[in-house]
């Protein structure tokens, strides 16, 4: 039942938009603070369309614990929505017969779990769980503006309804939770659309479009090596500044998308679905095979889909959510995880404003945490877009952000570390040379991916068997928590730390002996280098100090091993 202030169009939080993002953190307040009034005010009314709906079907280990456990959609992920059999990635290109592509996956289903959505599915659900939570939905409407008042003033959302009447809400805070319509950026110009120019386009059809059936049965060697469906996974198809999905969706369902760098592919190419079947005949020709006679149930596409802001958050009592504020790249399924980042820290800034506490130190350690998280992320992802049919390096690249991953990021999730300033602050110094490695790392697999390289092969990568030193990684800080002892979490994460500049160390010596052979003979006597002077500039190790190492040495003989156990010599290659 409304309040006599609901009714008259007055509410604590007002959230613009009800997609994924705005859904979540109506649920995420109404489960720790019912005494808050919320608003929320959507386009679309109710029921969904289930499979052709949004983009954002993939979920990986972070974001399902946020649905799972913070919002508690445990029970629907289960029953109604598909478990996902992690990332997999096939890489090539589309020439080359997909047994013979390197695999980078996983056999099993992880312990942590992770979901593909049908995303009309879960939104469904989640308004209906937030009606029954106390939100006031408004459905069907259009918002016109929204008019940020000035200090202790009501800002006031205008909006039409869908039998054209006008209408006011009033919220001493408002959310614009509008997706790529950007409301607020635009309106006091905060957008940044810096990251460089990527497109996308996607369909759904009706069946699976099965990795599995793309080899023939006879070959048992390759089916015997995944104990479930290809399936269930998020498949990558790669090839040089693209990657394809191939995504399972509940009743029997696939989402095919195409995402490429816009300078090495035109959108032009693709943007329709007739143009998107010739892309594919030219680029990756086993899906084409296996889309015949499927019912086409849509066609949606994104041209330049990347972009952040300068800011997210504000202590005039404003916010952006989801793709309102920023948008990364879906290539490592990390939407669902940024709108658990964003909605979380959100609702500490709501929390601080609602106990009439000061906001603004607060609001900017937040936009400064979560901004730079982002931009982190998109470099990691857009500069391997180029070298994305080279499996040996990207079976290394993608080892590395693992190890950052599992290592030191997703614990700090998990602990809501991020949600503490003075913590986080703790965390940062300790992580300040990892930071530095990972720009050094990058330029490293870019230079490398540069230079005649012909060593190394890939052939099948079991992410979760093969690298026990990365396994470790991920079941250590495997949720649920496991403490709340502070010194724990800080010492797990410098574990990180230390494994990934070992996992450093020992990247660089195999691209030495790799694209720099002739320089390999000044390393045989070096067992311990300065990470932060990595680089395949060799005219630079001696001025930027990598043989002046700043850390004790440490045996690297075991994660070596399952480093080099990856690959396989090429004929004619150096030996190792």
């Amino acid at each position: 039942m409304r309040t006599g202030r609901e009714e008259a169009g007055q509410f604590d939080i007002v959230i613009c938009g009800g997609g994924l993002a705005g859904l979540c953190l109506a649920r995420q307040l109404r489960l720790t603070h019912k005494e808050w009034s919320v608003l929320l005010i959507d386009r679309l009314s109710r029921p969904l369309p289930e499979a052709d709906f949004k983009v954002g079907e993939s979920t990986i280990e972070v974001g399902a614990y946020y649905l799972a456990h913070t919002l508690g959609l445990r029970d629907h992920l289960e029953e109604d929505q598909l478990e996902k059999l992690g990332l997999r990635y096939f890489y090539g290109g589309g020439h080359t017969r997909l047994s013979e592509r390197g695999e980078f996956g996983v056999a099993s289903f992880l312990p942590a779990k992770s979901y593909q959505i049908s995303r009309g599915r879960l939104e469904n659900y989640l308004r209906q769980l937030v009606v029954d939570d106390g939100v006031c939905v408004d459905e069907g409407c259009s918002i016109g503006d929204i008019k940020i008042q000035p200090e202790e003033m009501f800002h006031e959302v205008l909006y039409r309804r869908a039998d054209g009447s006008a209408r006011t809400a009033q919220g001493r805070w408002v959310i614009d939770a509008m997706g790529r319509r950007r409301f607020l950026q635009r309106k006091f110009d905060l957008r940044k659309d810096d990251h460089g120019v990527f497109n996308a386009a996607w369909f759904r059809v009706e069946g699976a479009v099965e990795v599995d059936d793309m080899v023939p049965q006879s070959e048992t060697h390759w089916h015997g090596r995944v104990a479930e469906r290809r399936w269930y996974s998020t498949n990558h198809l790669m090839g040089p500044g693209y990657w394809v999905w191939l995504i399972p969706l509940a009743d029997n369902k696939t989402s095919v998308g195409i995402v490429t760098a816009g300078k090495l592919h035109s959108l032009e190419d693709y943007n329709s679905y007739d143009k998107a079947l010739a892309w594919l005949e030219a680029h990756e020709p086993d899906v084409v095979k296996h889309l015949a006679g499927r019912e086409v149930l849509d066609f949606k596409m994104l041209p330049n889909y990347s972009y952040s802001s300068q800011q997210v958050f504000s202590a005039d009592r404003w916010a952006c959510v989801g793709e309102a504020g920023v948008f990364v790249d879906p290539y490592y399924s990390v939407g669902t995880n940024m709108i658990g980042y964003n909605n979380r820290l959100l609702a500490k800034i709501l929390e601080l404003d609602f106990q009439a506490q000061d906001t603004r130190d607060f609001v900017a350690y937040a936009n400064q945490y979560f901004l730079s998280l982002t931009q982190t992320l998109a470099h990691s992802i857009h500069s391997a877009y180029p070298f994305f049919d080279n499996g040996p390096l990207m079976v290394l690249k993608t080892t590395w952000d693992y190890f950052v991953g599992w290592g030191v990021s997703d614990p700090q999730f998990y602990y809501e570390t991020y949600l503490d300033p003075k913590v986080s602050g703790v965390i940062s110094t300790l992580l300040s040379a990892t930071v530095v490695t990972q720009a050094r790392m990058l330029r490293l697999f870019e230079d490398w991916s540069k230079l005649p390289s012909p060593a190394l092969d890939v052939d099948y990568v079991d992410y979760f068997v093969d690298l026990p030193t990365l396994r470790a990684l991920f079941l250590r800080n495997l949720p649920p928590l496991q403490t709340k002892d502070l010194g724990l979490v800080v010492k797990s994460i410098r574990d990180g730390a230390e494994r990934i500049e070992e996992l450093a160390q020992v990247i660089f010596l195999l691209a030495v002996e790799c694209a720099l052979p002739e320089k390999a003979h000044l390393f045989t006597d070096r067992p311990w280098l300065n990470v932060a002077a990595i680089s395949l500039d060799s005219e630079r190790w001696e001025e930027d100090g990598l043989f002046r190492p700043k850390t004790k040495p440490r045996a690297l003989g075991g994660l070596e091993e399952e480093i080099r156990s990856l690959f396989r010599r090429r004929r004619g290659g150096p030996t190792g």
